[in-house]
């Protein structure tokens, strides 16, 4: 299941299945996908993290089967039809449904993942689509994919290419090795290294600095990147420039230059 709670602007959104280390079922994708949605939309929200329950961030897609007692009511329809399980069909449902990496990365937002214990296949993925890592000692990163015979879920190769350089990307989806907290700092791939007793902590003191900080900047900020991963230097600058020029004449602009001038912490409002 997936716990959803706010403190203030920031949104939680918690994988909750500690007694399978958070491992990822199809209502649990579906509702996470939904919930990521509602935090795009919802003007109240202007900071999520993502994290898991108990002892694991995530462990992946559960490979069992699911949740006992839950069948897929969709596919025991479709069971016996040989088209609902061609590859092709199943590419496309995978592409629907494993959407909140895109949405994570996406989102005009910033985005956490707090990591505590294993964030393995899937759950590494949902971590490299965050904005910002933040990982306790217990921390172990994995891609998983090789070992369990698959190549990996959709985005992720991209996502970890530019995280870590595609050397070194290429590296951790074929060989496969378990990355330590303090590795993944040496290599980039998370932001801060805390003590386990200190995770929530560390992150809600983040997750309240993005909070308290300008979201029309902030969307700006995610909107270039985004745009600088697929347009050339002059085109970037182009989006640039217009999109600057109106975050300076927003309120939140406005503000920052007058609070920088009177010696106080702006009040940033959105807008």
């Amino acid at each position: 299941m997936l716990r959803i709670t706010d403190n203030g602007a920031v949104r939680t959104l918690t994988l909750d299945r500690p007694d399978r280390l958070n491992t990822l079922t199809g209502s649990m994708l579906s509702d996470l996908n939904t919930a990521l949605v509602d935090c795009a939309r919802d003007p109240g929200v202007r900071v999520v993290v993502l994290t898991g329950a108990g002892r694991a961030f995530c462990a992946g897609h559960d490979l069992s089967g699911g949740e006992p007692g839950e069948p897929d009511p969709i596919a025991e329809r479709w069971k016996d039809d040989p088209v609902w399980w061609s590859p092709e069909q199943a590419a496309g449902r995978l592409l629907f449904e494993d959407r909140s990496p895109v949405l994570l990365r996406r989102m005009g937002k910033p985005t956490i993942a707090s990591v505590r214990g294993a964030a393995a296949g899937s759950g590494f993925v949902l971590s490299v689509a965050c904005d910002v890592r933040i990982a306790s000692e217990t921390a172990l990163f994995k891609t998983a994919f090789a070992s369990a015979g698959r190549c990996g879920d959709p985005g992720g190769s991209y996502l970890l290419s530019k995280l870590v350089g595609a050397g070194r990307a290429r590296e951790l989806y074929l060989m496969d090795p378990r990355i330590s907290a303090a590795e993944a700092l040496a290599m980039g791939l998370v932001t801060k290294v805390v003590p386990d007793d200190q995770l929530e902590a560390e992150t809600m003191a983040v997750a309240q600095r993005f909070a308290e900080g300008p979201p029309l900047a902030y969307a700006g900020i995610k909107r270039n990147f985004a745009a600088a991963e697929t347009m050339g230097l002059e085109e970037t600058m182009a989006l640039e420039a217009p999109a600057n020029t109106a975050a300076s004449l927003s309120h939140d602009g406005k503000e920052a230059a007058r609070a920088f001038l009177e010696k106080r912490k702006p009040v940033f409002r959105g807008y």
